[in-house]
């Protein structure tokens, strides 16, 4: 499922809804963003999607091949096909904006739907993605942080209903995994063993 962590997005529309919940209106968001990033992140939608807008950088008629990377593909392959329609509802995302350096700030969003999901191809490898965020603020201060910043570039977080954040997102366990617990112990499982 798509996912960012402290990606750059421009928030390009904000509308205000009233939406009935039973015989009460509840206050609501439409929140529009756009992002720019490299095509990879059109894996998380559908893995056939990058092959299918970018292939491998042709030479020139007349220059020599050209060695590449088997993964980069940086050219469009149909240059007049830019802008498509993804056109698939996804709910449950948590999203966060980050405002300011201390996360004091931030602005957190449960429950929020994600949709009206567009990919525009750009020369280099690049995807735009610009899409709507279904959200329900918990109250006037956390909406006006949104609409204030209509127009403008923020940090954002979009986390997957599938997957919790946790205090230790990001960091790295691969050398902790890979040592032996027991290291230098009677109990060691390699050369380090005590007899």
């Amino acid at each position: 499922m798509f996912a960012v962590t402290n990606q750059l997005a421009k928030i390009v529309s904000v509308t205000n809804v009233s939406e009935k919940h039973g015989k009460e209106r509840v206050p609501a968001l439409s929140v529009g963003l756009y992002l720019v990033g490299s095509g990879a992140m059109l894996d998380q939608f559908d893995i056939a999607l990058r092959p299918m807008l970018y292939r491998k950088p042709q030479p020139t008629p007349g220059g020599l091949p050209l060695e590449y990377d088997d993964n980069e593909l940086t050219e469009l392959r149909f240059p007049f096909m830019r802008n498509l329609a993804w056109d698939r509802k996804y709910a449950g995302y948590l999203v966060r904006f980050r405002i300011g350096a201390s996360g004091a700030e931030d602005v957190l969003l449960a429950e929020c739907g994600l949709k009206d999901i567009r990919f525009v191809a750009q020369e280099g490898g690049s995807v735009g993605i610009g899409f709507k965020v279904t959200a329900h603020p918990k109250d006037e201060i956390d909406h006006g942080k949104i609409c204030v910043r209509l127009q403008q570039e923020i940090f954002i977080d979009l986390t997957p209903p599938d997957t919790m954040p946790t205090l230790f997102d990001g960091e790295d366990d691969a050398a902790d995994d890979e040592r032996d617990p027991f290291e230098g112990s009677d109990l060691a499982q390699d050369e380090t063993r005590i007899d």
